[in-house]
């Protein structure tokens, strides 16, 4: 009984979409909610997002070799079409990090498509769908 208590209090609630597989999110000790968005092969994280001071705060870990630095290549959400820059800084941890605007994190509470434009081989936006684990995320952040 306890190991499915377990099970269900890990396992996530995100609407079927093809990408809701590739979302975690957890509850972090000392960070609060996180929602961590993995490659088609769940091989790397390609951003994590968490809550600092009531902002939305994403991080980008995905390289590729002529990858720009941060500071040449801007960084945003597609929220249901419509952009929101992330502003890039570097948090009390010395971590590039990446924080949405207030209006970026009220679009994202009601997001029903989310794309993450940012540097890849592709040159296109990182498609994340529904992005449920990131809109819970937006909607429990301050």
């Amino acid at each position: 009984m306890l190991a499915t208590a377990m099970t269900a209090a890990l396992a996530l609630t995100v609407p079927a979409d093809g990408n809701s597989d590739q979302w975690l999110a957890r509850d972090v000790s000392g960070e609060g909610p996180i929602a961590s968005f993995l490659s088609w092969n769940y091989s790397n994280v390609i951003t994590r997002a968490h809550c600092a001071n009531g902002q939305v705060t994403l991080q980008y870990f995905y390289t590729f070799p002529e990858a720009p630095s941060p500071a040449e290549a801007p960084l945003a959400l597609l929220i249901d079409g419509a952009s929101h820059r992330l502003a890039p800084s570097v948090d009390d941890m010395d971590r590039q990090v990446y924080t949405l605007s207030s209006q970026g994190k009220a679009a994202l509470r009601r997001a029903r498509n989310v794309d993450l434009d940012a540097p890849n081989e592709a040159d296109e936006p990182w498609y994340l769908g529904q992005a449920a684990a990131l809109v819970d995320l937006a909607k429990r952040c301050g």
